[in-house]
């Protein structure tokens, strides 16, 4: 009786410590971390065009500054109801300039925001096919809302344009963007200026996950590991609970051993 009395106090406990990890877990990570020694990773942004939908991943550990630009511009649905002004096949699809929301084709790709971002490059970040980076005028520092997706390798760009994101989904859709048909010899102003509208009718954002850089693990499969502050107390706390339990377990069932046995009334 004793023994499974004890049974049920191990089990009760391990359910309480497993009970209280998903409670933390839930919490809100970046609240946990004032030092705000992490990231954001991962964010994602879906546009919405009048061809498709094309889905990108945001590269904000490599170009932060470019990341952050685009995605206030969006929050702010700037570039919602811009065209694409600016298709190369087996080049690039550009769009993001508010000039372009008028019905005149021959200022598109002057306008932009009203913040200029300073040029950030990395050497890990190149123009892959469906990358996307910030177009700018003679100025290195002079992008702002203009940005262009990849139709293929583009690297004789790389190192002089920011790349800050790449195509996850509907890349199809880019490279038909791209692709399209355009004014061409007849118009040599507009020569790449695509005939039909293109509109992106909606730009959303995603945001990513934080990772707490603090106290990352690199080995075994699934990792690098990485837990907030209230994940490794939490962790911590149910690795306290169930070795108080197998403690007290052992030590009372060592202590019943060395009791005599029960005299029997025959």
């Amino acid at each position: 009786m004793r023994s499974g009395r004890i049974a049920a106090m191990v089990l009760s406990a391990v359910i309480l410590a497993a009970s209280l990890l998903p409670a933390t877990l839930a919490e809100d990570p970046q609240a946990d971390t004032p030092e705000g020694q992490g990231d954001f990773v991962n964010a994602t942004c879906t546009i919405e065009t009048s061809w498709g939908t094309i889905k990108f991943m945001f590269y904000e550990l490599g170009a932060p500054i470019t990341c952050a630009n685009f995605i206030k511009l969006s929050d702010e649905k700037f570039y919602d109801g811009c065209k694409f002004h600016r298709c190369i096949d087996d080049f690039v699809a550009q769009t993001g300039d508010p000039n372009s929301k008028n019905n005149n084709p021959y200022d598109d790709g002057y306008g932009g925001s009203s913040e200029t971002i300073p040029l950030e490059v990395s050497e890990n970040l190149t123009h892959i096919d469906g990358a996307l980076g910030m177009a700018r005028g003679s100025d290195t520092n002079s992008a702002s809302s203009q940005f262009y997706i990849c139709d293929g390798p583009q690297h004789g760009l790389d190192g002089n344009y920011a790349v800050f994101g790449v195509v996850i989904e509907g890349l199809d859709v880019a490279k038909k963007i791209a692709a399209a048909p355009t004014y061409g010899n007849k118009r040599p102003v507009l020569k790449d200026h695509p005939i039909d509208d293109i509109v992106m009718t909606s730009v959303t954002v995603e945001p990513g996950h934080w990772e707490n850089g603090t106290n990352a693990s690199t080995t075994g499969p699934g990792f690098p590991l990485k837990l907030t502050t209230a994940q490794s107390g939490a962790l911590g706390g149910v690795l306290v609970i169930v070795a108080v339990a197998v403690g007290a377990f052992l030590y009372l069932r060592k202590r019943r051993k060395g009791q005599p046995a029960p005299m029997e009334i025959s």
